[in-house]
């Protein structure tokens, strides 16, 4: 659900929010089926014309059983989509068990290549440094005798074996690990190792079958078993990639089509409903429309502007660390000089903006991070420049931070009489167009993010990608390193000093915001003064770049009937009437 903005005391000079009571009305048509579609879909298209941008944000069906044709359309696809869903999921379940399968053989095949690489690694550094090489050399095959001691002599039965025949030769194990690979004869390894002709003569015959079982039995078979293992495993993990991609849009689906039985408000409001729902076929849908635009209000503003300045980010309001932030993350959209387009009123990122962020990531249950603050500029920024003078289709947009900001929520309702006769009431409560400044602009730009973050959220928890931890949602790898640092290679100081210093870039802001928040101190504690002593002057009380005064400005210039909102929700209101043929109602478009 949109979080509600004017449900916050504002500061004068700081913000603008208001709704004229003369822009808000209850609106119902009751049409044959099909007409309230079409209106709604024309007034969207319509809003492009007009120079609005236009977002569904919220979004709810719910269809009666006895409405049967729509509830197997609707209801049983959802159903559909949920058995998708866990096939898919049991899919990516059985695929990383078979990749698992795989890795196992893979990391002890790579474990074998690794002692032979030594080997090779050893014999060349012999040509140049003898005992780096040979020291290299013994270390490998003194690992590879012990893996044929124990699993392959071993099988060579009682009484050959060379673990079996110790207790009678308690050395020849240490013996055998002695030898090299010219150790082949009898009697020289008995010269050499100080032996009987008898452990001499096993010794010599056990290094035959050791030269014999490594270099041409193992050293082949674990070259090809490697080579064909790690092609599975890439097969294996590139298949859990894919299932989860291919899974992606199915969960999407699924979300998107959302029943109205969820919320409770809805379920309450279907209870006591007195169309009789469980009686009679009926369905009921609800979305909710936002469009805004820039307008001039007063003689102000009144130039298009043919292009944007650029500024600093830190005179867009960005403190230092998130300048740091945002060079790494955004770079693609900032100049090397670190600058960004302008907005009409700079900082854009203010107290206001800040303000709202704890409640949307409350409403939301998303994390707002810098990157997703700047995107929510961003997105005003790229309206302005999509609707400069010849770069848009429609009407252009003016260079005001004032916006006519526009409320549509719909509520739709199909009835299916017993003759078969189909109708469908459209309720708008309350179609209403508000006066926003540029910072409640950018505060809803900002739910339009956390939304697709919440969506986003949602499919990674369903696939296994993000997790919770301490109440917040986190990607796997990010959650693991917290629980063990040392272990996956989080330098637990070196974060904690990066964390200081970026903390420290806090403070540094620009000049002129600096400037601000001091005149703001001095004028607020001025305005206390005259308010205590019965005297309150709005210019020591208000602070901030947008008009405050109520009653000689906003009240009688910006929201006047022929200015922004009110002409714009008359607008709106005229082209559903007259679309739905209201009588007394026309209008030529």
């Amino acid at each position: 659900m949109a979080l509600p903005l004017r449900d916050v005391k504002l500061i004068p000079g700081k913000g603008i929010c208001i709704v004229p009571k003369e822009s808000e009305e209850f609106l119902s048509f009751t049409t044959p089926l099909g007409k309230a579609s079409g209106v709604v879909t024309s007034l969207l298209f319509q809003f492009r014309k007009w120079g609005y941008v236009r977002y569904k944000v919220d979004e709810s069906i719910w269809v009666s059983p006895v409405f049967k044709t729509y509830y197997d359309l609707v209801i049983s696809q959802r159903e559909q989509l949920q058995a998708s869903i866990k096939a898919g999921l049991t899919s990516i379940s059985q695929a990383i068990s078979d990749f698992e399968l795989v890795w196992h053989d893979l990391r002890k095949y790579k474990e074998y290549l690794s002692h032979f690489e030594k080997l090779e690694k050893g014999k060349m550094l012999m040509k140049e440094k003898k005992e780096e090489g040979e020291k290299l050399f013994r270390e490998a095959d003194t690992t590879l005798k012990s893996i044929f001691i124990d699993q392959v002599d071993i099988h060579t039965g009682e009484g050959v074996a060379l673990k079996l025949i110790a207790p009678r030769w308690p050395t020849i194990i240490v013996d055998f690990m002695r030898l090299s690979d010219e150790d082949v004869e009898a009697d020289k390894i008995s010269k050499k190792l100080k032996v009987s002709e008898a452990e001499g003569v096993v010794l010599a015959t056990k290094n035959k079958m050791y030269l014999e079982w490594r270099d041409k039995i193992f050293f082949p078979a674990v070259k090809e078993r490697y080579q064909r293992l790690k092609g599975l495993a890439e097969a294996r993990k590139k298949s859990i990639e894919e299932y989860k991609n291919m899974l992606k849009p199915t969960i999407a689906r699924y979300k998107m089509i959302v029943d109205a039985l969820e919320k409770p408000e809805a379920r309450k409001g279907i209870l006591i409903s007195p169309a009789m729902p469980y009686a009679q076929a009926i369905s009921g849908d609800t979305v909710t429309i936002w469009a805004w635009k820039p307008f001039a209000p007063s003689e102000k503003y009144k130039i298009t502007k043919e292009s944007l300045d650029a500024i600093p980010l830190l005179e867009a309001g960005f403190n230092g660390r998130e300048v740091e932030e945002l060079k790494k993350t955004r770079a693609d959209k900032i100049t090397k000089g670190g600058e960004v387009l302008a907005l009409p009123v700079e900082p854009s990122i203010d107290e206001i903006v800040r303000s709202y962020i704890p409640q949307i990531e409350k409403n939301y249950g998303v994390k707002i991070t810098t990157e997703d603050v700047f995107d929510a500029r961003q997105m005003l920024v790229e309206q302005f420049r999509y609707a400069l003078t010849g770069l848009s289709p429609v009407e252009a947009w003016v260079w005001s931070p004032y916006f006519v900001f526009i409320h549509v929520p719909l509520s739709r309702t199909v009835v299916r009489t017993p003759e078969g006769v189909e109708i469908e009431d459209l309720e708008i409560e309350n179609l209403y167009s508000a006066l926003y400044t540029q910072n409640y602009i950018i505060v809803r730009c900002l739910e339009l993010i956390a939304k697709e973050k919440q969506l986003e959220n949602y499919i990674n928890l369903l696939l296994g990608e993000f997790g919770v931890s301490e109440k917040k949602i986190e990607s796997i790898e990010d959650i693991v390193k917290e629980e063990f640092p040392s272990v996956y290679g989080l330098d637990v100081e070196k974060k904690a000093k990066e964390e200081e210093r970026m903390k420290s870039l806090e403070k540094i802001k620009s000049v002129k915001i600096r400037r601000m928040e001091f005149i703001d101190r001095i004028r607020e504690a001025f305005g206390k003064i005259f308010e205590e002593i019965g005297f309150p002057v709005q210019f020591f009380r208000a602070f901030g770049p947008y008009e405050f005064t109520i009653q000689q400005q906003i009240a009688k210039g910006y929201m006047a009937a022929g200015e922004g909102p009110g002409r714009e929700f008359v607008k709106v209101r005229d082209f559903l009437k007259t679309h739905f043929g209201v009588p007394g109602v026309e209008v030529k478009w």
